[in-house]
This record gives structure tokens, C-alpha cells and sequence, in this order.
């Protein structure tokens, strides 16, 4: 059973009668077909904060590379840019589901 305050039941009512449904429909739906969002642990948000550090740096010697003519550099930096970016977009997306 889940139990809410008049007031919690006032803002339910409003949100239930905007979507045309009665209350008990509009909690039910929202119960079985709502999306949470995870947490992420202590040690992923320590990562990711080490990893959002690591970014600019590397696009700095990547721009640097370019400017020397050193393409090998950058393409590993530009490389190095692209699996930090796709790591932190699978942390986010694992938030999601």
C-alpha cells in the first residue's frame, strides 16, 4: 500500500485530471511505466570527475600535435578523446536504465 499526504493528493489530482485519467489510473501508470534513474557510486562519479580532468588535456596536445605536423600524436590523443567520450556516455545511459 502506498500512502500519501492531502497535499500530495491535491498535486496527484491536478496531474490526473491534465492527463484525463482518475487518480488510481494516473499513480498506476505512473508506477509500472516510469523510468528510473540510477545513482551513480561513489567510485563511478570519482572516475568520471578523473576522466571530465583528462579531456581538455588531451585536446590541447591534440591541437598542439596538428600544429607541429606530429599526426601520429594526434590521432592517438584524438583516439584517447573518443573512448572517454564513449565511456562517459555508457555511464550515463547505465544511469537510465
Amino acid at each position: 500500500m502506498v500512502r500519501f499526504s492531502n497535499p500530495q493528493f491535491d498535486i496527484i489530482d491536478v496531474k490526473a485530471s491534465r492527463a484525463g485519467m482518475s487518480r488510481s489510473e494516473f499513480v498506476r501508470e505512473g508506477a509500472l511505466k516510469a523510468e528510473v534513474i540510477g545513482v551513480l557510486s561513489d567510485e563511478e562519479k570519482s572516475l568520471l570527475h578523473e576522466l571530465k580532468k583528462l579531456g581538455p588535456n588531451l585536446n590541447q596536445i591534440a591541437h598542439h600535435a596538428n600544429a607541429e605536423g606530429y599526426r601520429s600524436v594526434a590521432d592517438k590523443a584524438e583516439y584517447l578523446l573518443d573512448c572517454i567520450a564513449k565511456f562517459i556516455l555508457k555511464l550515463k545511459n547505465r544511469m537510465k536504465s
